[in-house]
């Protein structure tokens, strides 16, 4: 079983590095990766284990004028002087970002938090961002799950404010990742259009003229499997895959069971993935293979 797609309490997930690895082994994952979200601390931070396959990564999000993009790194290497200073200067301005969302929660909905909390956030060694925020609302009561957070308050506020807030465009992630000599990979593609989940078609023709300018940026992969695809557009996934030559990643984007409900190591939402096999492993494989 493989999952390339989890993330640690250094960026939004509740688990640390070490918790993930004993839960990897319980669940029988053979297979895997830390993709956090614009940091490489837990990453950093996970153990081998014999008979197990680790994979570092990373998720960076690029800026973007509609929907959400994010692009995994894998294979990374971990001490690259330029990925770690980039990630360094990353942090400083997600925490920017952070305040700015904050300050639009204030405004729009007169919602504030003890200035204790927000401290402790701002201290935090890893990634700081919207989720924080959510599990903030729930903590207080405005919300009962952090999904009606998002659905309720930080989806309207990020519209808001993503004009305002800085960060690395989709080319810089790219090169980024290809100067740690890692694969790229663009994750959750769903997430990229609001009309992608409503019309296959237009889905697949937009995609296919976005990957094709990515791919000569350096883009090594699609996430084919995502607990958000479904199997019509997993299918659609898969055969950009093929006519772009392009190699397939997928994992659970697992976070924790309070802030990710339903969706377990492994096998995702309820169930609905379950990867035996993935074109982007076995280069990474025959990679490490040729260097050794």
């Amino acid at each position: 079983m493989i999952d390339l797609h989890i993330h640690t309490v250094y960026s939004d997930g509740e688990y640390l590095p070490e918790e993930i690895t004993e839960m990897v082994v319980k669940e029988g994952i053979d297979t895997y990766a830390i993709t956090d979200h614009d940091t490489i601390l837990g990453a950093k931070e996970i153990r081998l284990r014999e008979g197990i396959l680790y994979i570092p990564g990373v998720e960076l999000t690029a800026r973007t004028s509609m929907g959400r993009e994010h692009i995994l790194g894998y294979d990374i290497d971990l001490e690259n002087s330029h990925l770690n200073q980039v990630l360094q200067e990353k942090k400083r301005i997600d925490q920017q970002n952070f305040l700015l969302s904050y300050e639009c929660l204030i405004s729009l909905f007169s919602i504030t938090f003890p200035k204790e909390e927000l401290d402790a956030l701002l201290k935090k060694p890893g990634n700081i961002g919207r989720v924080d925020l959510a599990i903030l609302l729930k903590k207080y009561g405005h919300t009962k799950t952090t999904d009606e957070a998002f659905e309720h308050y930080l989806n309207p506020i990020y519209e808001k404010t993503r004009s305002q807030k800085k960060g690395m465009s989709e080319s810089e992630c790219i090169h980024l990742i290809k100067d740690a000599n890692g694969y790229v990979s663009l994750a959750h593609p769903i997430s990229l259009h609001p009309e992608y989940s409503h019309d296959l078609s237009f889905a697949y023709r937009d995609l296919k003229e976005r990957l094709q300018k990515m791919k000569e940026m350096g883009l090594d992969a699609i996430e084919v499997c995502h607990i958000h695809q479904n199997a019509a557009f997993r299918e659609m996934l898969h055969t950009l895959a093929r006519e772009l030559h392009l190699l397939e990643s997928g994992g659970t984007d697992f976070h924790g069971e309070h802030i990710k409900p339903g969706v377990k190591l492994g096998t995702g939402l309820d169930g609905n993935i379950a990867i035996k096999e993935l074109s982007l492993v076995e280069e990474i494989k025959q990679r490490r293979k040729n260097v050794l």
